[in-house]
């Protein structure tokens, strides 16, 4: 038996051939150049609702902060925002320990007695989230709890600690500056003067069998760690500063002098964070919406919201779905997909300060099966090579004009072969997760990359509800 074949139907599948084999469709650059010609004949354009309300990060998906394949940690945050009338407050505090290079640990050798200069806790600092200009406090306590070194925890992990060793009160700005000290450059760091109780203690220490300074578990024993805890109370506050722990400039470091040969010298012993014993780590990071716009937009909203309260890891999400998909599939069966696109923008409200708390540099989206309660990345839209590739599926922050000449932020994400997928394969019509993560693992695919500074940026999106600027789905598709 013989098959006809009409040659518009070989010249249409030669074209889907290579449309969806050659041509990979690029958030960034995509335009009237890479699209078929709208002409409402063949190719049509059509926009989605978005149903979308903000939540609350759960503790199973809170941050989890531990050393990478060199044994290096990250940034921790410390401090305390006040006031930030769109998200309220965040307190920042760190716990960690500084251990000696090696055991037993000792100092000079000399005739004389060493004599205790004084002894301080310095962090390297990186960048400053917030007003850089509202004086902080930051009191050093010791840890009463024994830390461990090979345990990953999150950011709501909290640490109990005891005796007040020392405090420090300035503003973020001062950071920045450089020192001299001890013929030493010194800059970009916080440093606390501790007590000196404590300082001459250390110098005291002997490397007998019971001393602390003969093994890691004698010196555990004396010293859990530090506690760096900001003050919240009649405080006015209003920032977050990241500290790079992993540093050479992050140490414990004691001053002391001793005579040799008829001289006296000044010298110093540094207890370290990154160490061959592995010091732990740990940043607690709480906040609280009290009081603040986005506690009136948290909750699931049945028919959406108008507005979306995004706060960067530890903090909210929103959850979008769009049920206008599965109606789309039924009347208009197996359709070309050139472009499914979502974007949003940012919407000013009255808490907006600009100058003070920035938006997030990147968005990104997680499919998000509420059966499974699992989380999926857009592998096809998003990934290549296993590596996410961010000018493929877009998410980085933009900055537009909008209707009233405000300059505000935009970001726009490309799941064309996951909207491809629902028409062609019947995949489902899943949620999806719109968040500012700070790291993202899939251990199952073993993808593991970072996206945004822990804690750094706030936006309050247009929701699908919004009056002018909402969140929507942009589709552009081809009858076959």
């Amino acid at each position: 038996m013989r098959y006809r074949f009409p040659i518009q139907k070989i010249i249409l599948a030669v074209s889907t051939v290579l449309t969806f084999g050659c041509t990979k469709i690029k958030s960034t650059d995509i335009g009237a150049d890479l699209l078929p010609a709208i002409d409402n004949i063949t190719t049509f354009d059509t926009t989605f609702e978005v149903v979308a309300s903000t939540f609350l990060t759960p503790d199973s998906m809170l941050p989890k902060l531990g050393r990478d394949i060199n044994g290096n940690v990250g940034q921790f945050i410390l401090g305390h925002i006040s006031n930030d009338p769109q998200f309220g407050k965040t307190t920042a505090s760190i716990f960690f320990e500084v251990k000696p290079d090696s055991y037993p640990f000792a100092f000079e050798t000399v005739r004389d007695s060493l004599v205790f200069d004084s002894v301080v806790l310095c962090l390297r600092w990186t960048n400053t989230f917030g007003d850089t200009n509202a004086i902080q406090q930051v009191n050093v306590h010791r840890i009463t709890e024994l830390l461990k070194a090979d345990t990953v925890y999150n950011t709501g992990k909290s640490v109990r600690y005891g005796e007040l060793l020392g405090s420090k009160t300035f503003s973020p700005s001062e950071l920045n500056d450089s020192l001299y000290l001890f013929k030493q450059n010194i800059d970009r760091q916080l440093r606390v003067r501790l007590n000196s109780n404590f300082g001459r203690s250390l110098l005291s220490f002997d490397t007998s069998a019971s001393s602390p300074f003969n093994n890691d578990s004698l010196y555990r024993d004396f010293l859990k760690g530090f506690a760096l805890i900001p003050q919240t109370a009649g405080t006015q506050a209003n920032a977050l500063m990241s500290f790079a722990m992993s540093d050479t400039a992050t140490y414990l470091r004691l001053y002391y002098k001793f005579n040799k040969d008829g001289k006296t010298d000044t010298t110093h012993k540094d207890f370290t964070f990154n160490t061959l014993y592995g010091g732990a780590g740990i940043n607690n990071i709480a906040r609280s919406y009290n009081g603040s716009e986005a506690s009136l937009h948290i909750g699931l909203r049945p028919r959406g919201d108008s507005l979306l309260y995004i706060q960067a890891d530890p903090g909210t999400y929103s959850l979008l779905k769009f049920p206008g998909i599965d109606e789309f599939k039924q009347k208009k069966g197996n359709v070309i997909v050139h472009l499914a696109e979502i974007s949003m923008q940012e919407v000013p409200t009255p808490g907006r300060r600009p100058n003070i708390f920035t938006t997030p540099e990147y968005l990104y989206l997680e499919m998000f099966d509420s059966a499974s309660r699992r989380v999926l990345p857009f592998l096809s839209d998003g990934f290549l090579n296993g590596k996410f590739e961010s000018y493929l599926f877009g998410g980085q922050r933009r900055y537009i004009a909008d209707r009233n000449n405000n300059f505000v932020s935009a970001y726009k994400m490309n799941i064309t072969r996951y909207m491809q997928g629902i028409v062609t394969r019947n995949n489902p019509n899943l949620q999806l997760k719109l968040f500012a993560p700070f790291s993202l693992r899939y251990e199952d695919l073993f993808i593991t990359f970072a996206l945004n500074n822990l804690s750094r940026g706030n936006i309050v999106l247009g929701g699908g509800n919004h009056a002018s600027d909402k969140i929507k789905l942009r589709v552009v598709y081809s009858k076959l």
